[in-house]
């Protein structure tokens, strides 16, 4: 068996939840004038709410439980490179290592696994967390479209399932 990691960034999924709600929001204002601050999930309402997040984790790993070695919130060390503001000095890369918080699995897959579908596996997680996270606010905040929210989010995890459980087409030797 091989392994992969797969790794979803907490502000990266917030940031996503935080558009698609302003953009519902700002859509229904033809029949409600607070539906748009209503139906927004701000930075401040997404931290207090940070159990949606660990639902999202909860659920992933049960869905994934066959091929999930470990799965869970933590600090991610991530390299960055800061590019320096002056002119002259554009020649300079200088790498740094910060951690951001988020979702690490790492994933039993079998030997014949197309590793460059890893990429799209993570992909579809975390729209999974996105859309999750969007469907458990809108029970709250805006209850006729949470269902569809669930739907897709249901959608999202059977593709990373589907993707992880593929095979590569097996190759004939060449002697």
């Amino acid at each position: 068996m091989e392994t992969i990691t797969v790794q979803i960034f907490k502000d990266d999924v917030y940031e996503e939840v935080a558009k698609a709600t302003d953009y519902t929001g700002a859509k229904l204002i033809d029949g409600d004038e607070g539906a748009r601050d209503r139906i927004l999930a701000t930075d401040s309402d997404l931290s207090d709410l940070g159990r949606f997040w660990e639902e999202s984790v909860l659920a992933t790993n049960e869905r994934l439980k066959e091929m999930i070695v470990s799965g869970a919130t933590k600090q991610i060390p991530v390299t960055i490179t800061l590019q320096p503001k002056d002119v002259e000095a554009q020649s300079i890369v200088i790498p740094s290592q910060v951690t951001r918080t988020g979702y690490e699995a790492v994933l039993e897959v079998s030997k014949s696994f197309d590793k460059g579908l890893k990429d799209n596996v993570q992909s579809a997680l975390r729209n999974f967390f996105i859309a999750s996270i969007i469907a458990q606010w809108f029970k709250l905040a805006n209850k006729g479209e949470a269902a569809d929210y669930f739907n897709q989010a249901g959608e999202m995890m059977d593709g990373a399932e589907r993707l992880l459980y593929s095979r590569k087409r097996p190759t004939r030797p060449s002697d």
